[in-house]
């Protein structure tokens, strides 16, 4: 009877023990959680649909017979320079395409050549170069940069066909540039010349569509492009003898409608930053050109100077936007872990095993978070990476939180 009695008396001590371990645990531990502090960037800015205004002129052919482009959409062409030349059918452009093909590859085996004494050749270099033109082709089709892959791809392949050469795995190419020598003659002989050229009048970008704003849209008359003009806007139907047209002039604009509200931000001749869409240029710089306002007084349109352009631009008329207002970039908090003590803001941060008050510096705040400076060093401020407290009791300075 007595042994029972101690089992029961035993059973009720360590349920008492275990109720109160369990209670400091949930006052003491688990009420305790943290957040690490991250690198946060805020952007605000307005959204709207900017139209691209450029010096464009159209591109006409009133040859008869198959255009054959030898520069590509988006290309650069200078003054006075072959954008297309005319030939009597398809075949015969096909041929065209074909023997620049044949030319380009033709040109890569000279170079190679020209790299064929193994003894002066370091294999760890072409492998570096390698690896550098690889990067480059990826990075090329990351950023959208399709122009540019022709290049990149031709590089790694030159260099690739270089290593194979310096280590003997090939070292003879007089058979392929026999077999393509002799094709590029047949193709020559089967396709005839060129009927004409159309030639460039201007230097700048060649685009191969048209969209019948070429001649509704001008840099001249940037006073006129008011909110009522925009939602007027339509296009012409290009002329059958267009076969696309060139930008020629770097420096364009870019016309935003906004509220009258968000119109008086800004002033003529202020720097502003867009943010586009582009794969190329997600973030261009523009000067406040003008500021037109509607015949109500509601709404307006900011006129944005852009001296930046790439073939992506060259080739868009309208494009989701955003004209960033203010940016702010630092250290984000959760605003649960506020604290005032002294008069001071800031948060608990974990140090050890104990709750450490450290202050921040509020450079901008929502209702849900704040943003505080980045600080890497200073220990008596909140500093990148520190865990933050953002739920926990009774917290002071050297409380014992693990």
């Amino acid at each position: 009877m007595d042994k029972r009695r101690k089992l029961i008396r035993f059973a009720i001590c360590a349920a008492v023990i275990l109720f109160f371990a369990y209670q400091y645990y949930v006052g003491f531990y688990a009420a305790i959680k943290t957040e690490s502090a991250e690198q946060f960037k805020y952007t605000e800015g307005i959204d709207t649909v900017g139209t691209f205004i450029r010096s464009e002129m159209t591109v006409t052919s009133s040859h008869k017979g198959t255009v054959h482009f030898v520069v590509a959409n988006g290309e650069k062409v200078a003054k006075g320079g072959t954008i297309a030349q005319i030939y009597e059918s398809d075949l015969a452009s096909a041929a065209a395409s074909r023997i620049a093909e044949i030319d380009s590859q033709l040109s890569v085996i000279a170079e190679i050549e020209g790299y064929n004494d193994s003894t002066a050749v370091d294999v760890n270099t072409i492998n570096d170069r390698i690896t550098k033109y690889m990067n480059e082709f990826v990075y090329t089709v990351h950023d959208g940069r399709f122009f540019d892959v022709g290049k990149s791809v031709s590089n790694l392949l030159t260099m690739m066909t270089r290593k194979q050469v310096a280590t003997g795995e090939q070292s003879d190419f007089s058979l392929l540039k026999k077999a393509l020598s002799e094709e590029r003659t047949q193709l020559a002989e089967s396709m005839g010349n060129a009927k004409g050229s159309i030639i460039s009048e201007k230097s700048g970008y060649f685009v191969s569509v048209v969209d019948g704003f070429e001649t509704k849209l001008s840099p001249n008359e940037l006073d006129s492009y008011t909110p009522e003009f925009l939602n007027d806007l339509k296009e012409d139907k290009p002329e059958s003898e267009v076969i696309g047209k060139i930008v020629y002039d770097y420096e364009w604009f870019l016309a935003a409608p906004v509220s009258l509200s968000n119109s008086m931000y800004y002033k003529i001749g202020q720097t502003v930053t867009v943010q586009t869409d582009t794969t190329a240029s997600p973030r261009i710089a523009a000067t406040v050109e003008k500021i037109n306002l509607s015949a109500s007084g509601n709404d307006a349109v900011l006129i944005l100077k852009i001296s930046e352009m790439n073939s992506e631009l060259a080739s868009m008329r309208t494009g989701a936007i955003t004209i960033i207002k203010d940016e702010y970039e630092g250290i984000k908090v959760n605003n649960a872990a506020l604290r005032v003590v002294n008069g001071v803001t800031g948060v608990y941060v974990v140090s050890g095993m104990e709750a450490k008050f450290v202050a921040i510096d509020i450079i901008y705040s929502t209702e849900d978070y704040t943003i505080c400076p980045l600080n890497t060093s200073d220990s008596s401020k909140l500093r990148l990476y520190d865990e933050i407290v953002v739920k926990g009791k009774n917290l002071y300075d050297g409380k014992i939180i693990y």
